[in-house]
């Protein structure tokens, strides 16, 4: 790491490469590395691409589409403890009205007064306490992180229920859950602690913890998530913080379809949801995809008891593997297609490993698509699994696929390359700038701490 002295670090040296790449042990190192580089020629698209007119035309053409994206900065707060972080998180819920969306588009002239109505948003700002702070009557880090956000949970709500009261809802079907109160957290978050494997789990209800019999530490039900595992009392604690933001963001989409399915079933069948994002939930807290994917469950056949049709669920993947797959086969896919991806497909054209276990079985709700539109911009889409046994790769399996597509065509934007206009609203409600909003943070942070420090 370099130097620092004020403001200013420590330059390296401008011939500071050349030993590495002089170095015969890592150019021998090299030329073992090995990446996905498909000739797009092999990949058989035109077998696996289905024509948007093939495709199931079931549902009902969504009026208004709610876009779910969050941030995150990790900010230093005292100058003379720069080591010294808070964590920060915004997440964003716009819902685009998408009759206003088209009537501008087929305007010479857009109407500010209009465009004004075009959305409506809510976003919710989280705090966490990051390295080397503490929170409420905790003494280290990892104790806060679990405190606060137990508390987080309890005190932040989204349509007059708590966090904590959606998650437990969520959860309903996975094993954690134990009653309508009580979770099995599945180990003692005390990382000192003596007992292991099953013989930690602990049961704890949401308003009377649990206590662990080997440690005696409380145990609090968000504990079943396990963000504080990455928690580090010295270092950066961003995959910790990400790990939450994944959670709030896919509780978010979940509370959304709960509130509409139990009050206005009617215009729930009227609205889709864009997760900017693939349909996953990573690290530890993955074992919630599971619980998402049930509650879509849950939520789809109560519609259909109903006579209603199920809502639109997508999430767009932006960047990674399966876009830069996208890219390169861009020229080879007809425009109005979408390409299905099996599980030897995806290993054999994407991405790297084997075909052992089926894509995305830890960690996503979603099966992922490449769809490229009439207009020829490329977009990754996913869309909630079918039930086990079902060809999840199969477009013509997903009877919202087409209603799914042509939402894509109306919010289309060409502000950024293949993307739409509820994601960049939601990105626009949620984003903290990196550089300008760290700053602001970092000041805002400094006045409510600079009192409490010891």
């Amino acid at each position: 790491m370099p130097q620092k002295r004020g403001d200013i670090y420590e330059t390296a040296r401008r011939l500071g490469h050349v030993p590495i790449i002089e170095n015969e042990l890592v150019q021998e190192e090299l030329e073992n590395f090995e990446t996905k580089e498909v000739d797009p020629d092999e990949a058989p698209i035109e077998e696996n691409s289905v024509d948007v007119e093939d495709l199931p035309n079931e549902g009902e053409e969504p009026e208004y589409l709610l876009s779910i994206d969050g941030s995150l900065q990790e900010v230093p707060v005292n100058e003379e403890y720069p080591s010294s972080r808070i964590g920060f998180i915004q997440i964003a819920a716009v819902l685009t009205k998408l009759d206003i969306l088209v009537e501008q588009q087929q305007q010479r002239f857009v109407d500010p007064s209009r465009v004004e109505d075009l959305e409506e948003s809510v976003s919710q700002p989280i705090i966490l306490p990051s390295s080397n702070y503490t929170a409420g009557d905790a003494e280290t880090t990892l104790d806060s992180w679990r405190q606060h956000l137990y508390n987080t949970f309890l005190s932040r709500e989204i349509e007059g229920k708590t966090y904590l009261e959606i998650f437990m809802d969520v959860i309903q079907s996975d094993p954690r859950h134990i009653d309508s109160r009580t979770v099995d957290v599945y180990r003692c978050p005390n990382p000192d602690c003596p007992t292991e494997g099953a013989e930690a789990h602990i049961h704890t209800d949401i308003y009377d913890f649990g206590i662990c019999e080997e440690c005696g530490i409380e145990v609090y039900p968000t504990d079943s998530l396990r963000t504080h595992e990455n928690v580090s009392e010295t270092q950066a604690n961003g995959a910790a913080i990400s790990a939450v933001m994944q959670v709030l963001e896919h509780l978010t989409l979940c509370a959304y379809l709960r509130y509409l399915s139990e009050s206005n079933p009617s215009r729930l069948s009227r609205v889709g949801f864009v997760i900017d994002g693939p349909l996953a939930v990573y690290d530890t807290p993955a074992w919630f995809h599971e619980p998402v994917l049930d509650t879509i469950k849950r939520v789809t056949d109560k519609q259909r008891a109903n006579g209603y049709s199920p809502p639109i669920i997508v999430g767009i993947e932006k960047s990674g593997q399966f876009k830069d797959h996208a890219v390169n086969i861009k020229d080879n896919m007809p425009a109005g297609s979408v390409l299905g991806m099996d599980n030897e497909y995806i290993y054999e054209y994407v991405k790297s490993g084997t075909t052992r276990l089926e894509y995305g079985t830890r960690d996503h709700y979603g099966w992922p698509f490449i769809y490229k539109s009439e207009s020829e911009r490329m977009f990754v889409l996913d869309l909630p699994k079918l039930p086990d046994g079902s060809d999840k790769y199969d477009p013509t399996n997903y009877p919202l696929m087409r209603k799914t597509l042509e939402a894509i065509d109306r919010v289309e934007t060409s502000l950024y390359d293949d993307a739409t206009i509820p994601i960049t609203l939601a990105h626009q409600q949620a984003s903290i700038p990196l550089k300008t909003g760290s700053r602001v943070l970092e000041l805002f942070s400094r006045e409510f701490t600079e009192d409490n420090s010891s």
